[in-house]
C-alpha cells in the first residue's frame, strides 16, 4: 500500500513549469498515483475554470482546492466544500468597494466573473490591474451584463479580487475590511486586495477533503512554491517545498525537492509515494 493517499500540489511555480505547461512526465505520473488509489489534487489560486483542461479534463483527477481554499470542487458531484463569504457580507464588502474607482471581480461558482461592458485594456490599466490578472479577465472569465447586481445577489462568494486607481484609496479600504473579523485581507500588488473567508485557505481545505474522504492528516502531502502554499505545507502529513520556493516557505517545509522544470510529481511518486 502507499504511505500516502492524498498528493495536493499548488500549480503557478510548482505543477506548471516556467512556460505554465504541464509536462508530460507530470500527466503520466498523475495517472500513475490513481492507478495506485492516491488522490492527486490540484490546490491553486485560481477558480475551477481558470485550471488548465489537462487537469480539469483529466480523468485521474476528481477533486480541485481552488481559490485558494475557499471551495473544494468535485468533478463527479460539484462543490462539496465551501468556506465562502456569505451574501450578507458580500454586500457590506461591495458597498465599500464601489464607493471608489476601482475595478472589482468576484470568483464565484467556479468562475471569474468580469463586466462583460469593460472591454477595454486602457481601462484596465488606469485602475492598475496587473497583466496576469487582465490575462485572467481575457482568457477565462464569465462576463455578466450588470456586475453590480450579479455580485449583490450572489452567495458563497470566494474571492473578491479588486484593484484600486488611488493607493490611499486602497489601504482605507483594507483598513475597514480587517475590522471584520470573518474576513482575510492579503495585498497580491502594491493597489491590490484579495478578500476572503477566514476559513478559506489552502490548508483548511485539504485537512476537510481528508476528514471528508476519511483520510488521515499523516497520508496527506502538500507541494507548493509561495506564501499562499504556506497553511497547506504546514497543514499535511508531510509537507514539500519546490527547490524555486520562497526562502519563507522553505523554513516550514519538512523537506525541499526539485524544481517546478523538473516533473514534480514523477519526483514525489517514486522518492514519497510508492511502496519500498
Amino acid at each position: 500500500m502507499p504511505k500516502y493517499s492524498i498528493v495536493a500540489s499548488d500549480l503557478d511555480g510548482t505543477l506548471l513549469n516556467n512556460s505554465s505547461e504541464i509536462s508530460f512526465e507530470n500527466i503520466k505520473a498523475i495517472d500513475a498515483l490513481n492507478k495506485l488509489g492516491v488522490y492527486f489534487v490540484p490546490s491553486t489560486g485560481r477558480s475551477f475554470s481558470e485550471i488548465p483542461a489537462q487537469l480539469r479534463e483529466n480523468d485521474a483527477v476528481r477533486f480541485y482546492i481552488c481559490s485558494n481554499g475557499a471551495m473544494v470542487f468535485d468533478k463527479l458531484k460539484g462543490p462539496r466544500i465551501l468556506n465562502c463569504i456569505s451574501n450578507g457580507v458580500g454586500c457590506e464588502i461591495l458597498d465599500l468597494l464601489t464607493s471608489f474607482e476601482s475595478e472589482i471581480n468576484i470568483r464565484h461558482n467556479g468562475h471569474i466573473i468580469a463586466d462583460s461592458k469593460i472591454k477595454s485594456l486602457q481601462h484596465y490599466k488606469r485602475l492598475n490591474v496587473v497583466d496576469t490578472h487582465i490575462d485572467c479577465i481575457c482568457k477565462y472569465s464569465k462576463r455578466v451584463d450588470d456586475f453590480n447586481k450579479y455580485a449583490y445577489k450572489a452567495d458563497n462568494i470566494e474571492v473578491f479580487t479588486v484593484f484600486f486607481r488611488n493607493y490611499a484609496d486602497k489601504m482605507y479600504c483594507k483598513k475597514q475590511l480587517e475590522q471584520n473579523t470573518e474576513l482575510r485581507v492579503v495585498e497580491g500588488f502594491e493597489y491590490n486586495l484579495e478578500i476572503m473567508s477566514t476559513k478559506a485557505g489552502k490548508g483548511n481545505a485539504l485537512l476537510a477533503l481528508a476528514d471528508m474522504l476519511k483520510i488521515q492528516r499523516s497520508k496527506t502531502i502538500g507541494i507548493g512554491d509561495s506564501g499562499n502554499d504556506i497553511t497547506s505545507i504546514e497543514a499535511a502529513g508531510l509537507g514539500l517545498a519546490v527547490s524555486n520556493a520562497t526562502d519563507s516557505l522553505k523554513a516550514v517545509a519538512d523537506d525541499i525537492i526539485c524544481s517546478n522544470e523538473e516533473h514534480i510529481v514523477a519526483y514525489v511518486l517514486e522518492n514519497f509515494v510508492k511502496p519500498k
